[in-house]
């Protein structure tokens, strides 16, 4: 079993004990530093709007002081290196908690690297590449070539540090776009990058979905229609040959959300309900990780998977938000429910076969 499955096979072993356990805090918490970011990426549902009173450093250090021994931290943005910050914030977090990083990459360094590198408990580094040179994302020449050059050094310097187990995870949003090429994508990422796991991840169906700005609660139930791809056939033919790819070559890919394997002999089953428009919940089994994960935005508030604030933790402990009323209220709701409107094409779907 690799790290990545081991993992998210203990995230979801403890969704299933803190389901059962009242009193027991998240597992899983995502640092929004900030909602700023160096990209404008077309796809993209972040406002990326200025916020009053966003987090300062010492908000996140007193945050951190609150944390389970067993919480792991994934920082996330917009951009989280834009975060002035971030060195201070992570070294904290990396000393105590296992700890994992998504960008786009843009802001690497060899500094930063090696610096990130120092702490055996940071875990992962997730970039976003959408296709070769990240054009989908209005990269330029130079700013891919520097990309590439930083994961390059990333690899060759995690065997010299002790957190040299620390995995290179690219993800590669599913577009209509990149439809024709996500093999070559795949290729490359393994072969030139030299990355641990591929994750392909499928355009979310609802904007309520891990949000940089509040909805209320009535939100989640309001209908919402999930794109639906022109070259889905296209996709699941590129989707299979890359399972082939991954057996015959011993690599790793996954999808997002996990509606079948790419690392079994078996060709893809039936995965067409995730290119409907509307969430068809009988389609899903019932959804346990606002249990075990949370969001804290930049301005502080704290959220499940749907952006409805359950508190903000600048003025109310993180022990009080998630065991008050209205997250408590929300849990019932989802567990009355199984799923709602607002999970509509989301990442921590199962499929109900």
């Amino acid at each position: 079993m690799n790290k990545k499955e081991n993992f998210h096979n203990k995230h979801e072993l403890f969704t299933e004990k803190i389901c059962q356990t009242s009193g027991l805090l998240p597992h899983r918490y995502v640092f929004i530093l900030t909602n700023h970011c160096n990209l404008r990426c077309n796809f993209c549902f972040l406002h990326k709007r200025s916020q009053n009173f966003s987090m300062s450093v010492e908000d996140w250090l007193l945050l951190l002081k609150q944390l389970p021994d067993y919480a792991r931290v994934t920082f996330s943005g917009g951009e989280p290196l834009i975060f002035s910050g971030f060195k201070e914030v992570f070294a904290d977090t990396a000393q105590h908690f296992d700890c994992n990083l998504i960008t786009n990459g843009l802001l690497l360094n060899e500094e930063l690297i090696d610096f990130m590198l120092s702490f055996p408990r940071f875990k992962v580094l997730s970039v976003s590449i959408d296709n070769i040179g990240n054009s989908l994302r209005g990269v330029t020449k130079k700013q891919w070539d520097h990309l590439e050059k930083m994961l390059l050094y990333f690899i060759n310097r995690r065997m010299k540090f002790e957190s040299h187990e620390c995995v290179l995870d690219v993800k590669t949003m599913v577009l209509d776009k990149n439809a024709d090429e996500l093999l070559d994508i795949h290729r490359y990422c393994i072969e030139k990058l030299r990355c641990d796991h591929h994750v392909y991840q499928f355009l979310k169906g609802s904007p309520i979905q891990h949000a940089d700005h509040m909805f209320t609660v009535e939100d989640i139930q309001k209908k919402s229609y999930a794109p639906v791809y022109k070259k889905f056939e296209k996709i699941k033919k590129e989707l299979n040959r890359i399972r082939e790819y991954n057996v015959h070559n011993a690599k790793k890919a996954f999808l997002h959300p996990k509606i079948d394997s790419l690392t079994t002999v078996h060709p893809l089953n039936n995965i067409d309900c995730i290119n409907e428009a509307e969430h068809n919940k009988k389609k899903f089994l019932p959804c346990k990780f606002p249990w075990s994960s949370v969001h804290v935005n930049s301005d502080g508030n704290l959220f499940p998977c749907m952006a409805v604030s359950m508190g903000n933790i600048k003025n109310t402990s993180l022990y009080n938000i998630i065991n008050g009323k209205t997250f408590t209220s929300f849990r019932d709701l989802i567990q009355k429910k199984g799923t709602v409107e607002g999970c509509n094409r989301c990442g921590w779907l199962r499929p109900n076969t």
